[in-house]
């Protein structure tokens, strides 16, 4: 198996300064979600050349919410106004992993009720949508195009949490570079398996990948699995991602025969853990970090410290109401993926 990196440079930057400013930012936010209005911040640069441009002459200067009382999640009780004051909050960390990236919106405009509530995933964005989002044009299957839109500030992430969307599914690369993602997912599926076999997956995920000095970084899906994220820095595509990642997780199944699989077939998998890396493909979408689930208990796909992965490891604690203090004090686990 050939190295894909050394161990991720030293993240930039003071943590303690970051934390302090996104306190000030997170008070702010809450204080407009209540409000109803969330000021814009300045202007980023404009997206890659691969971007379809929308930009307006006059963009609207605030996003402002309606139906805020909706029930989003009856059996946990939190309204459309706790999704948004969520998601105002975690803002400054997960807008940098969605940045550039075309996204799958999993909608859910009645709410999300006991888990099967009516909902829907949103590839193509609607006219009608403000043009200060800005849409990436690709091509589906059949060489129809499809306009993705792109979250390059928390203005956007904030309307089309109001236009329903629970869940951020992201492209594994990003406009300009389409074809070569940025990072590996290895998605380990534990179905009727005990969750402690996904943690002892994990480990060994990570113990292969250490002897060959590669930093893995580790996150909850917000389900009932866990997903390990590798930095990609070879020159291939996805192709060439897929099958490291194949043959790395081929290692940990030799090592693991009794409780790991590579089968995609569930009859085929004899109740073992279905670690699956065959997501690893252009096109395919990931869950992305920080993002709340459409399940009854609006649980967050969660970054975690490898020392975190234990057996005591409860994925149902993180929620929209308890995973932000959590986030601030342990700022962003996963920032060397979203610096690409």
């Amino acid at each position: 198996m050939s190295k894909t990196n050394s161990k991720t440079s030293k993240r930039r930057g003071s943590t303690g300064a970051k934390r302090a400013g996104a306190d000030v930012t997170t008070k702010r936010r809450r204080a407009a979600v209540r409000d109803g209005t969330v000021s814009r911040p300045k202007r980023r640069a404009a997206a890659a050349p691969a971007v379809k441009s929308q930009a307006a002459t006059s963009p609207p200067s605030t996003v402002r919410f309606s139906h805020v009382d909706k029930v989003m999640f009856p059996e946990a009780g939190f309204t459309k106004a706790d999704l948004l004051q969520y998601y105002a909050s975690v803002a400054h960390l997960l807008v940098p992993h969605l940045r550039d990236r075309p996204l799958t919106l999993e909608r859910w405009p009645d709410g999300v009720g006991g888990g099967d509530g009516p909902h829907f995933w949103q590839k193509n964005t609607p006219t009608y949508y403000p043009k200060s989002i800005p849409r990436a044009r690709l091509k589906d299957k059949t060489g129809k195009g499809v306009d993705y839109a792109l979250v390059q500030d928390v203005d956007a992430l904030l309307y089309l949490v109001n236009q329903g969307v629970v869940t951020f599914h992201v492209w594994p690369s990003r406009v300009g570079s389409l074809d070569r993602p940025d990072y590996v997912l290895f998605d380990l599926d534990p179905g009727r398996r005990p969750f402690a076999d996904a943690v002892r997956v994990a480990k060994e995920v990570r113990q292969v990948l250490e002897t060959i000095g590669v930093e893995a970084f580790p996150k909850t899906s917000g389900k009932s699995g866990l997903h390990v994220l590798v930095p990609w820095t070879q020159d291939g595509d996805y192709d060439e991602a897929r099958a490291w990642a194949l043959e790395a997780a081929g290692e940990v199944v030799r090592r693991l025969p009794d409780v790991a699989t590579l089968e995609r077939r569930i009859d085929a998998r004899g109740g073992r853990l279905y670690l699956d890396v065959m997501q690893n493909a252009r096109g395919h979408h990931v869950v992305a970090p920080y993002v709340v689930r459409g399940v009854a208990a609006a649980t967050v796909s969660t970054p975690l410290d490898w020392a975190e992965v234990n057996a005591r490891l409860t994925p149902a604690r993180f929620d929209l109401k308890t995973a932000p203090k959590r986030f601030e004090a342990k700022g962003d686990l996963m920032e060397a993926l979203a610096e690409g």
